[in-house]
C-alpha cells in the first residue's frame, strides 16, 4: 500500500482500511438508549444495515448479550467488522456479511434493525426504509439516529463534505426527517444537540486510530502514516464543522404488521 493508493480509496474503503470505529450520532450514549428503550435483551436478534466497521452491532451485543448480524456493501468494511468482532468481542454471537442491503434477502427474521444515520448513504433512502419490514416477523423495532438541520449550513462546508466524505450533508429540517419514518410508530425519541470537539480532541482521536490501524496493517512507513493521519483528521475536521449546523434524534421506531403503514398513534 502506498500514499497514492490511500488517497484513491473511497471514504468507506478508507474508514475500513484504517479501522475507524464509525459511530452513530451520539456514539455509546445512543447505543445505550437504543438498548434500554428498544427493549433489547439476550433473546433479541439484531440486524445492522450499512454496518461499516461493526461498532453499533458489536456494542449493543456487548451490553445486552443479544445476537447480531451486520451487512455492508463494502468488502473492506466487512473484513474490518469481522476482525473487530474476533479481536474485541470473541465471546459474542456476531456475524458480518458483504451484501447490498437494498437487495438483501434474509432467511432469518430479526427483532431489531439498526440504521443509525446510515440512510444518507443510500441512493434511495425511502426505498431502503420501506424494505425493512421484510426483516421482521409480526413486529420489530428500528433503531435510528438521523441528523437534521438546526441552521443554514454554508455552501463551502457542503462542498468540502462532498469532496472529503462523498455525500451531501443533511440539510433537512427536523419535520422532514421525522416524516421519512411516518409509516412507523415512534416508541421513543430524544432530540440532541452536538458538542463541538476541540482541535486537540480531534488530533488525539485521529492519531490513536491511525496508529492502531498501521499496527494492524503492519505499516511502518512514516509517509503513509502521515497520509492516513491527515485524511482521517480532515474527515473529523469537516464533520466537526458540519455539526455546528446539525442536531440529531435518537429514535426507536416500532413496526406492527397489523398496523403498518397506517398512522393511528398521535405524535404527542
Amino acid at each position: 500500500m502506498d500514499k497514492d493508493s490511500i488517497l484513491r480509496m473511497s471514504y468507506t474503503e478508507f474508514i475500513a482500511y484504517v479501522d475507524q470505529w464509525n459511530v452513530p450520532p451520539g456514539a455509546l450514549d445512543t447505543i445505550n438508549q437504543w438498548s434500554v428503550f428498544g427493549h433489547v435483551n439476550e433473546s433479541s436478534k439484531i440486524l445492522e444495515i450499512a454496518c461499516t466497521t461493526g461498532l453499533s452491532s458489536r456494542e449493543i451485543s456487548r451490553i445486552t448479550e443479544c445476537k447480531a448480524k451486520g451487512i455492508d456493501i463494502c468488502p473492506y468494511s466487512v473484513d474490518a467488522a469481522s476482525f473487530n468482532a474476533k479481536r474485541y468481542a470473541d465471546k459474542l454471537e456476531l456475524d458480518y456479511e458483504c451484501v447490498d442491503a437494498s437487495k438483501y434477502q434474509s432467511d432469518s427474521k430479526y427483532t431489531h434493525v439498526i440504521i443509525g444515520a446510515g440512510l444518507g448513504f443510500f441512493e434511495q433512502p425511502k426505498q431502503m426504509l420501506d424494505k425493512i419490514p421484510d426483516f421482521f416477523d409480526d413486529y420489530g423495532y428500528i433503531l435510528a439516529s438521523p441528523y437534521y438541520s438546526n441552521g443554514e449550513m454554508p455552501d463551502d462546508i457542503k462542498n468540502e463534505c462532498k469532496k472529503i466524505i462523498g455525500i451531501t450533508p443533511t440539510t433537512m429540517s427536523y419535520d422532514s426527517v421525522r416524516d421519512m419514518y411516518e409509516n412507523y410508530e415512534i416508541a421513543y425519541e430524544k432530540r440532541c444537540n452536538i458538542i463541538i470537539e476541540t482541535e486537540e480532541q480531534m488530533k488525539k482521536y485521529a492519531y490513536d486510530t491511525v496508529k492502531r490501524g498501521c499496527e494492524i496493517r503492519g505499516i511502518k512507513s512514516e509517509e503513509i502514516f502521515e497520509c492516513m493521519y491527515k485524511r482521517l483528521y480532515d474527515i473529523k475536521r469537516i464533520s466537526n464543522e458540519m455539526h455546528k449546523y446539525q442536531s440529531y434524534s435518537v429514535m426507536v421506531l416500532r413496526y406492527l404488521k397489523d398496523v403498518y403503514p397506517n398512522k393511528f398513534l398521535e405524535l404527542f
